[in-house]
């Protein structure tokens, strides 16, 4: 009996690139909501809701493109990339949260 070697099917990581673009275009919506509105209570608890699915979604994406990094060696640089893309949203919701908390701190006229 004769086995074949089959070629692995390429990494296909559009699904991590999709869910850190949506995020990133849906938080963004949320923070120009905030400067925009008078009255943000609204903004504030609904914008906190879709931080933590947020959350919980891009971890587990994170932990999918990570156990993927481990098995496939010959596409690591290509899931090391998914990767940062992903983290990328992190420093862009921080200063959105220090924006945020200067604004609703200092009682500006936003």
């Amino acid at each position: 009996m004769q086995t074949t070697l089959t070629q692995e099917e390429p990494f296909d990581g559009r699904t991590s690139t999709e869910l850190a673009i949506g995020c990133f275009t849906i938080g963004t919506l949320f923070f120009i909501l905030f400067l925009t509105l008078q009255d943000t209570s609204f903004v504030l608890i609904i914008g906190f809701i879709f931080m933590i699915m947020a959350i919980f979604l891009n971890a587990i994406m994170f932990c999918h493109l990570l156990y993927h990094f481990y098995i496939l060696p010959q596409q690591r640089k290509y899931i090391g990339l998914k990767i940062l893309i992903l983290l990328g949203n992190i420093p862009i919701a921080f200063l959105y949260y220090i924006i945020i908390n200067y604004f609703a701190s200092a009682n500006s006229p936003f």
